[in-house]
């Protein structure tokens, strides 16, 4: 008999899922690039956002999204030169510098 961990939300997207535990954390590299193997791949964009302020606030427009998505599609997937608003004046393109303007939440 085995045991297997698997995922519905992967699953219902991308078929069969298994996963495991990383036992030694040397192998934690071997993983990433196994995943950014099948990553690259695709010509999916990979974006580093460290140091990026989390949460910004912004009016979106409904030409800035491209699909629904999550749990209940309640989060968005926007373009990746989405504009941002400020109660109804355009502060510019998405950017660190336009983000820097921009109303903060946690």
């Amino acid at each position: 008999m085995q045991i297997t961990w698997q995922s519905l939300y992967f699953n219902e997207r991308f078929g069969r899922s298994d996963f495991k535990e990383l036992e030694d954390p040397s192998l934690m590299g071997l993983a990433m690039a196994y995943l950014m193997k099948y990553i690259g791949k695709s010509g999916e964009k990979i974006v580093y956002s460290k140091g990026l302020p989390q949460y910004f606030i912004s009016d979106i427009m409904d030409d800035d999204i491209i699909c629904r998505i999550g749990v209940e599609d309640k989060k968005l997937l926007l373009t990746d030169t989405f504009a941002c608003w400020n109660e109804g004046e355009y502060i510019g393109p998405v950017s660190k510098e336009t983000i820097a303007q921009m109303p903060k939440s946690n």
